[in-house]
C-alpha cells in the first residue's frame, strides 16, 4: 500500500536503507542524514522508543543533495518528503528569504555599501541575519560594486553575436557560439569569476552569450519549495532549448547548476512517450542511450528493455515531467562543465598562447556536484602545465566541505555545517598551502569561513596564466 503523509514518505527511505545497511559505514563521515537515519533506526529497533514525527523532519533537513550516496532514487525520495512536508506545513519566511538567491543578491547588490555596512555593523548585522534566519556565526559575504549582469550588458554579451551591431567578423563566423550559464553566486557575489570565464573563452575564439537566466532551482529544491523550483526550471529550460537548437553550447561555470541542468533535470526524461516515439521505443520495449545503461553495448547507440519487466520503474513521472522531456534531454545533452568544455578545446588546439607562470603552491578541491557529473577532474589538466603552479589534489570520494548552498547559513544548519567539512578542512589544513583552487562558489563561502587561505576559482588561475602577466594567485 503505497503511503502517503510525509513522515510514511521518510519511513520509507529510512526502512529501505535500514534493510540495505550499505551506507551505515560508507557515509559516516561526510553526511549528516544517514548516522542519524541509523541512529534512529537502532533507536527503535532496539525497543527504545519509536521515530517521532518531529525526529523524522528534523532528518529530512539534513540531506543536501551533495549526491556522494550510492542510490539517486533514496535522493529523490527525500526530496519528495521534504516537498510533501512544505506542501503540507508552508515554508518559513526566513527560508524563503534566503533560499531565493537571486532575489535578495539583487536587493543588496543593488545599494551595495550601504548594504555591506549594515551587515558588518556589530550591531545590526546579528539582528538581520537573525530576521533572515541565518546564524549569527556565518560570515556573509561582501556585494560587489558592480555585478555580472552588469559588466555584461555593458560589453554587449547580453545580445547574441550575430545580432550585435558591432559585432567583429570573428565573432559573426566564429566556429562555437557560448551560452554562458553563471549561477547566482558568480552573477553576485564572485562576478570576478564569470568575468575571467568570458575572457578566457573569447581568448581561444569563442563567441559568447549571456542569456537572461534565472537561478538553475537547487537551493529551492532543497528546500522542498517546488513551486519556485518548477518556475526557475521552466524559464530556463525554454530559453536555453531555443539557444541549443541555434547551434550553442551551454557552458556552466558552476558545477552545481551543471549537475541541475544535466542531470536532475534530465531525470526520467528518456522514458516519456515523447522521446520513445522519437526512436522508434514504446509499447512493449523501451529505447534508452546506451551511454546511459550500465552494460556494454558494443557500438550500438541505444539498448532495448522490456516494458513488462521495467515499464513500472522506467517513467517520467519525477518531479519535472511537467516539463517538456525534449526540451530537457536538449538542453542536457548540448550542457557542458566549464572545465571540461575548455579542455576538450584544448585537445583540439584551439588555444592561442602558452601559458606563463603562476608560482603558487596550492591545493585543488574538486566538489561534489563536479564529481557527480562523472567527467573527471577536468581542471588538474588544464592547470598541470602552467609554470610554477605546485597543486596538491584532495583525493577521496567522500570529501565534501558541509555548506550544501544556502543550507549552511540556516542557524538550524550552521554547526551541522561546519562539523560535516571538518574533515576535509583538516586535510587542508594539514597541507598548509598558500590557496586553495575550488569550482564551486558555494565552497568558497565556506573555505572563507573556516580557513585563513585565499580562494580561487580555476578558470581565475587559467585567465592569469595564459592572458595575464603570470602573477602569484594572492
Amino acid at each position: 500500500m503505497k503511503r502517503h503523509t510525509p513522515e510514511e514518505k521518510i519511513m520509507d527511505v529510512v526502512d529501505a536503507c535500514a534493510d540495505c545497511d550499505v551506507c551505515r559505514h560508507l557515509m559516516d563521515t561526510s553526511c549528516m542524514f544517514f548516522p542519524e537515519l541509523y541512529r534512529l533506526w537502532d533507536r527503535q529497533a532496539g525497543q527504545g522508543g519509536k521515530i517521532s514525527d518531529r525526529e523524522l523532519r528534523r532528518l529530512v533537513d539534513l540531506c543536501n543533495f551533495c549526491g556522494l550516496c550510492p542510490c539517486p532514487n533514496i535522493r529523490a525520495d527525500i526530496m519528495a518528503a521534504k516537498r510533501a512536508f512544505i506542501e503540507r506545513d508552508g515554508l518559513a519566511l526566513g527560508i524563503r528569504v534566503v533560499e531565493d538567491v537571486e532575489r535578495m543578491a539583487r536587493v543588496c547588490g543593488a545599494i551595495p555599501r550601504l548594504s555591506n555596512l549594515l551587515l558588518q555593523n556589530k550591531r545590526l548585522g546579528p539582528f538581520i541575519k537573525k530576521a533572515a534566519g541565518i546564524h549569527e556565526g556565518r560570515k556573509v559575504p561582501e556585494f560587489p560594486g558592480e555585478d555580472f549582469p552588469a559588466w555584461a550588458r555593458m560589453r554587449g554579451l547580453d545580445v547574441r553575436p550575430e545580432r550585435r551591431e558591432a559585432a567583429s567578423p570573428a565573432a559573426e563566423k566564429a566556429e562555437r557560439k557560448v551560452a554562458f550559464f553563471v549561477g547566482c553566486t558568480g552573477r553576485f557575489l564572485f562576478p570576478e569569476v564569470p568575468r575571467a570565464a568570458v575572457e578566457v573563452l573569447q581568448h581561444i575564439g569563442a563567441a559568447v552569450y549571456f542569456p537572461e537566466q534565472k537561478c538553475c532551482g537547487m537551493p529551492t529544491m532543497l528546500e522542498g519549495d517546488m513551486d519556485a523550483t518548477l518556475k526557475f526550471a521552466r524559464f530556463n529550460i525554454d530559453r536555453l532549448s531555443e539557444l541549443a537548437e541555434d547551434g550553442y553550447d551551454i557552458v556552466c561555470s558552476c558545477p552545481t547548476c551543471g549537475y541541475m541542468i544535466r542531470q536532475v533535470l534530465k531525470e526520467g526524461a528518456y522514458y516519456s512517450k515523447q522521446y520513445q516515439d522519437r526512436v522508434g521505443g514504446g509499447g512493449d520495449h523501451l529505447k534508452l542511450p546506451a551511454k546511459m545503461c550500465a552494460i556494454d553495448a558494443g557500438t550500438e547507440k541505444f539498448v532495448t528493455v522490456k516494458t513488462s519487466i521495467f515499464g513500472k520503474i522506467l517513467k517520467d513521472d519525477g518531479c519535472f515531467s511537467s516539463i517538456d522531456p525534449e526540451k530537457r534531454i536538449l538542453v542536457a545533452e548540448n550542457t557542458f562543465d566549464l572545465g571540461e568544455y575548455l579542455l576538450d578545446l584544448r585537445e583540439d588546439e584551439v588555444w592561442k598562447s602558452e601559458p606563463g607562470p603562476v608560482e603558487t603552491r596550492a591545493v585543488y578541491y574538486p566538489p561534489c556536484h563536479l564529481r557527480e557529473q562523472d567527467i573527471g577532474f577536468p581542471y588538474l589538466e588544464l592547470l598541470g602545465p602552467i609554470p610554477g603552479l605546485a597543486l596538491e589534489n584532495i583525493e577521496g570520494s567522500f570529501n565534501c566541505c558541509g555548506i550544501a548552498g544556502i543550507m549552511g547559513f540556516k542557524k538550524e544548519f550552521h554547526k551541522a555545517s561546519i562539523k560535516m567539512g571538518s574533515r576535509l578542512i583538516g586535510k587542508i589544513r594539514r597541507i598548509d598551502p598558500e590557496a586553495i583552487v575550488t569550482d564551486c562558489l558555494s565552497c568558497r563561502l565556506q573555505f572563507n569561513q573556516t580557513t585563513p587561505y585565499p580562494v580561487r576559482h580555476p578558470v581565475e588561475v587559467i585567465r592569469d596564466a595564459y592572458l595575464g602577466t603570470g602573477e602569484s594567485v594572492p
